[in-house]
């Protein structure tokens, strides 16, 4: 079963296009490593980015391979346009019919 985390940031005011240029290449590192990303929500008014990634196998073995990746570390200027964030590992539930 997979995992999934949840992860939600508080977006610096004026720094939207600057923090979602660095998202979307830290997007694709993450897939390289086998994280599937589950959705994505910005809301601008509030200043909240909220989204989900999940690991078909070792979540946290997967995320140490990320982390250590060279490409990664370089967008680590991601927190540059983040003045807060929550990140817990949830469980997906079904929706009923």
């Amino acid at each position: 079963m997979a995992e999934t985390e949840l992860k939600r940031y508080t977006i610096k005011p004026d720094s939207w296009e600057e923090f979602l240029d660095t998202w979307r290449q830290i997007v694709r590192v993450r897939r390289r490593h086998g994280f599937g990303v589950l959705f994505a929500f910005a809301d601008r008014d509030q200043g909240v980015f909220t989204w989900a990634i999940n690991h078909e196998d070792d979540f946290d073995k997967a995320a140490a391979a990320y982390y250590a990746d060279p490409e990664r570390k370089q967008l680590e200027i991601v927190e540059n346009y983040v003045t807060q964030y929550e990140i817990r590992k949830v469980a997906q539930l079904q929706i009923p019919e």
